[in-house]
Order: C-alpha cells, then structure tokens, then sequence
C-alpha cells in the first residue's frame, strides 16, 4: 500500500513538472494533456488517473510553486537576524534561481494568469498573496531590528517587491532571456532601499 502511494505521488510529480516545462517552452495555452502524457512517457489515460483535468494539473503546480517560494522565504528567515541585505538576498536568490531554471516560478504565474481561467487566476492569486505576505513579515522584521523606517507601508512595500520581481521576469522573458535579470532588479532595489532604509 505505501509503495503505491509512492508510486502515485512520484508520478503525479513527474506530470507537475512535464506540465512546467512545457509552460516554459511553448506557453500555458499549449500545454494539453496529450502533451503532457508524452513528456512522461505515458498514456493520457494514465494522467487521468491522477489527475481530473489540466486544470488540476496546473492547480497543482500552483501548490508547488507557493511552497518553494514560502520554504526560500523561512529558511532565510531562519537563518539568522533579518535586515534589508537579507531581503535583497532572498530577492536575488529568486531572480538567480529563475535565470538558472528559466522563470520557472513567476514566469508559470503569469503564464497560468494568461489562460484566463476564473479558477486558475483565482489559486494563482493566492499564491501571489501568500508570497506578498511572506515579504511584508521580512519587512516587519526589519522594522524590529531597526533596519526598515517606522513610517513604510509594510503591505504596499512587499507588494511593490512583488512587483519589481514579476516586472523583471516578465520583461527578461519577452526579450528571449537575454540580459541577467540581476541587472534589471538591482537598480531598481538601490532606489527602493533608499526611500525604506532607516537613518
């Protein structure tokens, strides 16, 4: 019993990430069930064996992204006192690990959001709050110690965060990934550090 519930949570990895790599490839538009079965190497009947739809397919991709995005948020989180050379770096540990894996969180984000599905953007939302809310609570650790002003909007700063991040993918992706996302995100986080840094 327990081999095939390793069975099934191995193989509906595999699906999760054949349905990832052809989001990054081709767009969400054309990743198809079919597709994605000859990605794994498998019948589509077998993905409808784990699987209702594409679309559970895809929430389940959303579930995954939000968890790798919150676990690098708390690991750095936990990895010692937080300040805004801990914020950058979580920031910059994103855009790195989108560079090495082709945008493979925010860019499948905004490529779920482009379907146009009610459901699908709405789980895409959430994960997208759970994300802006992770970096308000590291802005509000660096209020705590002392690094962040006692006037900045905690909400509106993690939002803008978001933002700057999502702007950069989006813009890196368009243009063939040719330039190093770090080269756009860190003038833009120069001037966001100087308007939020305590003095």
């Amino acid at each position: 019993m327990v081999q095939k519930h390793m069975t099934t949570a191995v193989r509906r990895k595999q699906i999760v990430d054949a349905a990832r790599r052809l989001i990054i490839r081709r767009g969400a538009e054309h990743v198809t069930v079919r597709g994605i079965a000859e990605d794994v190497g498998i019948s589509e009947a077998a993905i409808y064996r784990h699987f209702k739809s594409k679309k559970d397919v895809l929430c389940l991709l959303l579930d995954d992204i939000e968890q790798d995005l919150i676990d690098d948020v708390n690991t750095q989180r936990n990895n010692g006192p937080t300040s805004l050379d801990m914020l950058d770096s979580v920031l910059k540990n994103h855009l790195s690990s989108i560079e090495k894996r082709r945008g493979i969180r925010f860019q499948v984000i905004a490529e779920i959001i482009s379907l146009g599905d009610r459901s699908l953007n709405r789980r895409a939302s959430e994960t997208i709050d759970k994300y802006i809310v992770c970096i308000e609570q590291l802005l509000s650790d660096c209020l705590l110690s002392g690094t962040l002003r006692k006037d900045v909007d905690l909400k509106g700063t993690a939002t803008l965060l978001f933002c700057i991040v999502q702007g950069v993918v989006n813009i890196w992706a368009l243009s063939n990934y040719d330039f190093d996302p770090l080269t756009r995100y860190e003038p833009m986080w120069r001037i966001l550090r100087r308007a939020v840094e305590a003095g």
